[in-house]
């Protein structure tokens, strides 16, 4: 029995929920799940064609990693079984992402729905103490909304949080903020001497504290990582989270609704299924009508849904403004089909394509070395949609990551930086100054501008520009992430002037919203 909150960690970020929710339909429409090996070894391999799983040699070849993605998906209300057919659902919420909602408001709806007991938290491999009756997410929520609080890591949650957020009580609250207060006072030394004999491994049993504290943290921090898929809250400076400033009233709309946790009865025969159905409502739902009867799949309906979730895939790496014909050529290419049936699946399917990819490219913007590569070429793929001519050069000697050029006749480079609070190094400065920009300067008398792109900057960054400009004697500024997304759904609507870009970029300061609003 699991003795704190528990969440799957096989993905510990939400990033590629649609991918993996998409293949594991595929493979398992209206078709037996449990006990299916093959199922489960063919499942692996799509992940791992779709860059969603590590290559590597199986040891015990027993379907165990396709078993955890599917507990994944079960966990955040995606799926469901059919119990009198025994077969894989998918609820409405997971129809949503397949339909190419804007994934974020579905994945922040389930994750405030979230809760313990349920299905997911009694199966026999997970069996999460009863004590807890309580949401998770929404309870850290409430901690953070707090003015004692305000902030949390790792540390305070793995700790006190995740052990001893039995419930949603006021006095159960009060509780846990008492005593993170004591903590922050007093350190570990308010720790038990039993706190190891309460949390031990289910293989090794009891472990060392720092074992124990080790393993703590890791299940915070996924935590962490699964509610920052939502964008209500930001980390600052070792690790804090706290909530965004805009995102505070819808905060407080959520703690407010009135809502309470799901009745549950694992008793009755078809308790998990009518539990999943309801917690898998998509936003705004009331209830989950469907009856699938002697529903067959056939090969058109898998060939529609195939074709379809290949251009979410797409959608998730590079803005899609509208389907072209490279397109259409591309996801035959990937899918075997041709290019009629390609055209034929996707003419009446309108996905929100712009949500999809800045969900994508905001995860990728704080991915560190995990999403480094696909964050530079989906930046430069948000360039080419600017208008601009633009390359991905970063695996050549002494190259940024990124050159554009301009059809008014003005290039310049990009450095991207999967960073949560990127500073301009000594090191970084150097490689600009005495690398990079000799380099372009040499090959071009266009270059105009150099430009740093991360999801967001330390304090003293544009006094570092300033510097870089000084050094350089060209002109640059920082951009983060959500900004440039912001430049190019203003683009979308009316093409931004490339003149009005020459002067943004070679402002020698960090673009913010006003400046974009401007253009």
């Amino acid at each position: 029995m699991i003795n704190n909150w528990h969440i799957p960690r096989n993905k510990r970020k939400l990033y590629p929920v649609v991918d993996i929710l998409s293949l594991f339909t595929l493979q398992n429409l209206g078709d037996v799940w449990r006990q299916n090996l093959d199922r489960h070894l063919n499942f692996e391999e799509e992940l791992e064609r779709y860059g969603l799983k590590r290559e590597g040699h199986r040891r015990d070849q027993r379907g165990g990693g396709a078993r955890t993605y599917e507990s994944w998906l079960y966990n955040l209300g995606l799926i469901f079984i059919d119990t009198k057919l025994n077969v894989i659902r998918t609820t409405l919420a997971g129809e949503a992402l397949l339909s190419g909602q804007p994934p974020v408001p579905i994945i922040t709806n389930q994750l405030m729905k979230l809760q313990y007991p349920s299905p997911y938290s009694t199966r026999k491999r997970v069996d999460i103490h009863y004590r807890f009756q309580v949401r998770p997410f929404r309870f850290l929520l409430q901690l953070l909304s707090d003015t004692r609080i305000k902030a949390l890591n790792k540390e305070e949650i793995g700790r006190f949080v995740i052990t001893e957020g039995e419930n949603e009580s006021n006095r159960c609250v009060e509780q846990v903020i008492s005593r993170i207060q004591d903590y922050r006072e007093h350190g570990d030394s308010i720790l038990t001497e039993s706190f190891d004999q309460s949390y031990t491994s289910s293989t090794t049993g009891v472990r060392s504290r720092k074992a124990t504290l080790s393993y703590l943290e890791d299940i915070a921090n996924t935590f962490i990582n699964y509610l920052e898929y939502t964008q209500i809250i930001t980390r600052g400076d070792k690790g804090v989270i706290y909530i965004k400033k805009e995102m505070e009233e819808q905060v407080s709309r959520i703690l407010s609704d009135g809502s309470d946790l799901r009745s549950f009865n694992p008793n009755h025969p078809f308790g998990n299924e009518i539990f999943q159905r309801h917690f898998g409502l998509a936003p705004g739902g009331n209830r989950d009508n469907r009856n699938f009867g002697g529903q067959v799949v056939t090969d058109e309906m898998y060939r529609i849904r195939r074709i379809r979730s290949d251009f979410l895939h797409i959608a998730g790496l590079k803005p899609i403004v509208n389907t072209t014909i490279s397109l259409i050529r591309e996801i035959a290419e990937n899918t075997g089909y041709t290019v009629n049936q390609v055209e034929e699946a996707l003419e009446s399917f309108r996905p929100d394509t712009f949500s999809a990819f800045e969900t994508s490219y905001l995860n990728m913007a704080i991915s560190g070395t995990e999403l480094a590569t696909e964050f530079e070429i989906a930046t430069k793929d948000i360039f080419i949609q600017l208008g601009f001519d633009a390359a991905h050069v970063g695996s050549n000697a002494l190259h940024p990551d990124i050159l554009v050029n301009s059809p008014s006749g003005y290039s310049g480079i990009i450095d991207t930086k999967a960073y949560r609070a990127y500073s301009i190094s000594n090191d970084h400065k150097n490689r600009m100054v005495k690398n990079y920009i000799p380099t372009f300067i040499e090959k071009s008398e266009n270059l105009v501008f150099f430009m740093y792109i991360a999801d967001g900057f330390g304090k003293n960054i544009s006094d570092q520009i300033r510097k870089v400009s000084s050094e350089s004697k060209i002109n640059g500024c920082v951009l983060t992430a959500h900004n440039l997304v912001s430049i190019l759904q203003k683009h979308m609507i009316k093409s931004i002037d490339h003149h009005k870009l020459h002067r943004l970029f070679t402002s020698n300061s960090r673009i913010e919203l006003q400046d974009i609003e401007k253009l």
